[in-house]
């Protein structure tokens, strides 16, 4: 037992010290919580399905309070009323139960993620069957721009 006594200063003197990263350089490099500001108003742009660079639809859509209004072009008249949430540098978004009427009028959901910088946004979501919640009927991601 003595004998590890001795070497255990030995081994902490020849082990190689790590430099920790500056806080302020970790800092920089972490994106901005996003705010109210920076999602809430109206966006427009193009739906793809995941795996494809072919636009399926495009898309408009008005966000405030927690809310967006969302019409396609693929069902112009009518109008998908999702829910969004900001955390830190994303928005979650959740539809409730509602008949898609591009898939037959089949109850559905959906659910997602976005990422928005400066006046451009990108993100992915996907369709489920409302009664099997963890059945996905579509993956698909999207673009868009904040219309003045």
């Amino acid at each position: 037992m003595r004998r590890y006594l001795l070497v255990l200063p030995f081994v902490f003197a020849c082990a190689k010290g790590e430099e920790m990263p500056a806080d302020s350089a970790a800092m920089a490099a972490a994106p901005a919580a996003l705010t109210e500001a920076d999602v809430a108003g109206k966006w427009s742009g193009n739906f793809m399905v995941e795996g494809s660079d072919s636009v399926v639809a495009t898309w408009s859509d008005t966000c405030g309070g927690g809310t967006c209004r969302l019409v396609t072009s693929s069902a112009p008249n009518d109008t998908v009323v999702t829910t969004y949430m900001i955390e830190g540098d994303s928005v979650r978004y959740s539809a409730a139960a509602y008949a898609d009427k591009t898939m037959g009028g089949i109850m559905v959901t959906e659910a997602g993620v976005a990422r928005i910088s400066g006046n451009q946004i990108t993100g992915s979501g996907m369709v489920r069957l409302a009664a099997k919640p963890d059945s996905v009927v579509m993956r698909y991601r999207f673009t868009g721009t904040k219309n003045p």
